[in-house]
């Protein structure tokens, strides 16, 4: 799988003075292939072909943590950047939007959060996002769903908005699809499940989610939206790559999460997720975080 990485977006994690010829290099030499480099509004454009066995790689921050180790190999001096989300504290909300959760197999998720956020206003996001998004091959659509996008390339954590107030009577059951049971995912085509495949339904036993791989369109954020559902989750890899080949049918997220996510990396991306709701987006938590683990 190859990835597209701003030179600029990754010097935002990484302290050093190697050029983009020997992050080139030494990266291609002793870790990941650089296919390419090229030149966008005068940043510099890594395209990388990440190994399968290397998914800790396929983010802006896993590359900048992988020439934090190997750059001073070749006596180069490079510092990794803390992330200051990581120190952020989620505060418990007195009267929180309810949200019920059942997932029928352990198996299926090895980690499941979520988070409600309101008082959204649905709007393009800042600049300096649809371009790190556009430099990284894809478009930027509005401040929500952008955020998801952008901290997936980010941290290699994939994640989904869901329009809360579409979720029927607040409930969400995580299972197995049953044979021959559909979806109408986000693109508005209509899907044929495979049997086993990792679904949610909500309280009117409606599909909303093929889980890791795409939500679905009865869920949708749009321009109306004003509460917005976060998940951020880890699922069974196994079933994820089983669901896409059987499909025909794989995305940016089943790409990450067919090769394993760390369950670790969840909290991290919800708390960075909080501070770009609350920036851009003048949203507010509204409800407290479920941690499933």
């Amino acid at each position: 799988m190859n990835i597209l990485i701003p030179d600029s977006w990754l010097r935002e994690h990484l302290k050093t003075k190697a050029t983009v010829k020997q992050i080139t290099e030494y990266l291609a030499l002793c870790s990941q292939t650089v296919e390419k480099t090229s030149k966008t509004n005068g940043d510099s454009i890594y395209e990388i072909e990440i190994t399968t066995n290397r998914s800790d790689c396929l983010s802006v921050y896993g590359i900048a943590r992988e020439l934090n180790a190997l750059l001073p190999q070749f006596k180069i001096k490079a510092k990794l950047k803390k992330i200051a989300a990581n120190k952020k504290e989620i505060p418990p909300v007195k009267k929180g939007l309810p949200l019920k959760v059942k997932i029928t197999k352990p198996s299926l998720c090895t980690r499941f959060t979520a988070l409600i956020f309101d008082n959204l206003q649905i709007k393009p996001s800042p600049k300096i996002i649809q371009q790190r998004l556009e430099k990284s091959g894809i478009r930027s659509l509005n401040n929500v769903v952008d955020i998801s996008n952008y901290l997936m390339l980010e941290l290699g954590q994939p994640m989904h908005t869901f329009d809360y107030d579409k979720i029927k009577r607040a409930t969400m059951i995580l299972r197995e699809a049953k044979k021959d049971e559909k979806i109408v995912t986000l693109d508005k085509e209509r899907r044929i499940l495979p049997q086993g495949a990792i679904v949610i339904e909500d309280g009117a036993s409606r599909i909303v989610d093929l889980c890791g791989i795409m939500g679905g369109a009865n869920s949708e954020v749009n321009q109306k939206t004003k509460k917005v559902l976060l998940f951020v989750q880890t699922y069974n890899p196994l079933k994820i790559r089983q669901t896409c080949q059987a499909l025909a049918f794989r995305t940016e997220a089943a790409s990450r999460f067919e090769k394993g996510v760390d369950p670790e990396g969840v909290l991290l991306a919800m708390k960075k997720a909080i501070l770009m709701f609350e920036k851009n987006c003048g949203a507010r938590v509204a409800s407290n975080l479920i941690d499933i683990y």
